[in-house]
């Protein structure tokens, strides 16, 4: 197995990352991104124009696994690191070849990239931070809140396999409860209020 990291663009440009002009500055950046970032596995580069990013999709963030043919076993539209351990456990009972969870995972697990995210948002600083607010309201605001809690989030966030059913059930019963309390907490904040009114 060998894994492969594809940089293609900058995803938000600004500040210390500005958007590619030359392959020289393309190759710098990767070089930096490997470093920083301890990418151990090889970092290749498209080239400016993008051919690569354009034949795979044009998208941010995918991962492809690519069986022993050399065929497309799984799509997954946003990385998801729990997704991938569990595809490529899949793929070797399978001897390596063929699709696996139905050839393509198109659901946004955005929690690991708000979590893990700020690092590299804040390098394009202060355009990074809006045009990502701006696309996506809120989106800037929650990585950087979510990145502060990091230590508490990390183990669930940046996993790299799947959390057990018990775990998951666990973690749904507990936020269910938090809701719940805050739900509670305003609904009598709000009844107190109205009295004092009176």
């Amino acid at each position: 197995m060998h894994f492969l990291d594809v940089v293609i663009r900058q995803a938000h440009p600004g500040g210390d990352v500005p958007a590619f002009e030359s392959y020289y500055q393309k190759v710098r950046d990767a070089e930096r991104y490997q470093r920083e970032d301890g990418i151990e596995f090889p970092v290749l580069i498209d080239d400016l124009a993008g051919t690569t990013h354009q034949v795979y999709g044009e998208l941010a963030d995918p991962t492809y696994i690519i069986d022993a043919d050399g065929r497309v076993a799984l799509y997954n539209l946003w990385t998801h690191a729990p997704t991938l351990h569990t595809a490529l456990e899949d793929l070797d009972v399978q001897g390596n070849r063929g699709t696996v969870l139905g050839g393509i995972h198109r659901t946004p697990h955005l929690l690991a990239s708000m979590v893990d995210g700020w690092p590299g948002l804040k390098r394009g600083l202060p355009r990074s931070f809006l045009e990502l607010e701006l696309s996506a309201p809120g989106m800037g605001s929650m990585t950087w809140l979510l990145h502060q809690f990091r230590p508490v989030l990390a183990p669930i966030a940046l996993r790299a396999k799947p959390l057990p059913v018990t775990a998951k059930l666990g973690l749904a019963a507990g936020a269910g409860l938090l809701v719940g309390l805050a739900a509670l907490y305003f609904t009598r904040r709000k009844g107190n209020s109205a009295n004092s009114s009176i």
